[in-house]
């Protein structure tokens, strides 16, 4: 479940969303707090990220500390745009690891980022000057949101395999280490997806799901890869043409399509 901070006017409704989601159902959510303040007001960022923590960390199975901070292109989907987006990701993670340490929440305290064909360049070496070594003692796991065949180059589907590996190997090996993140932090593939909007077909979605599941779960010792999460169950509305619109494994009417099925055997059979 994804919750907006959008500056500290609206820390009261945000806090408000969290105790919602919290109360609401029996879930034990992975949660994420997106950073997405005009102001770039990253004190009251961390005082929100503090408290959700000390509040709500033990009935939560993850709070993820901003989304995608490095992708700074794309103002409605990720934190990245937003002003002051690196000390948010830093100094966020520092504040949500200092208050589960003073409430002994349970919940995993975590980031994602999209991939970075050159992690030695702009972000990651602002977080590791920013972070001064803290963050290996502050983060539970590192995140990843990878779209193979939606957002970049097209593959055929026996180069998939190949383009998923290097995407959590780059990850671990290049862009991990320069903040001083070691294999000892395990990776969680944060979200993942292939729409089925502009020409693409159902079953094409279930062959490219199941690749890349595959994929990932065939390094996942090799790499700590301890999580897959599918990015979204329904789709928003099945009847636009837009691939926003169309990432789900059941249609907008909750009728599923075959990648549904196809993930449910997945899952019986790699667990």
């Amino acid at each position: 479940m994804y919750v907006p901070w959008m500056g500290a006017s609206s820390t009261v409704d945000a806090l408000a969303q969290v105790g919602q989601l919290v109360e609401a159902t029996q879930v034990c959510w992975d949660l994420v707090l997106a950073y997405r303040d005009p102001a770039g007001d990253v004190p009251a960022w961390t005082e929100f990220v503090a408290e959700v923590v000390e509040t709500y960390g033990g009935r939560l199975a993850a709070i993820q500390v901003t989304a995608e901070a490095n992708l700074t292109t794309v103002p409605a989907a990720a934190d990245g745009a937003f002003p002051n987006a690196t000390e948010a990701f830093v100094h966020g993670l520092i504040a949500a690891a200092q208050a589960k340490r003073r409430s002994a929440a349970s919940a995993a305290i975590g980031f994602a980022v999209s991939p970075e064909v050159d992690p030695s360049e702009g972000f990651w070496p602002a977080v590791a000057e920013l972070a001064g070594g803290r963050l290996p003692g502050a983060v539970d796991y590192a995140g990843l949101d990878m779209y193979p065949d939606v957002f970049g180059p097209r593959f055929e589907l026996d180069q998939l395999d190949a383009a998923v590996d290097w995407l959590p190997r780059s990850f671990r090996e290049q862009a991990l280490p320069l903040a001083d993140i070691g294999a000892d932090v395990p990776i969680r593939i944060c979200e993942n997806g292939w729409p089925t909007a502009a020409g693409r077909s159902e079953e094409r979605q279930a062959d490219v799901l199941e690749t890349v599941l595959r994929a990932v779960h065939a390094r996942a010792s090799e790499l700590n890869v301890t999580h897959w999460e599918l990015f979204t169950l329904r789709d928003a509305d099945s009847s636009k043409d837009d691939l926003f619109h169309s990432f789900g494994v059941l249609r907008h009417d909750y009728s599923a399509k075959p990648a549904y099925d196809r993930l449910v055997r997945l899952f019986a059979e790699l667990r």
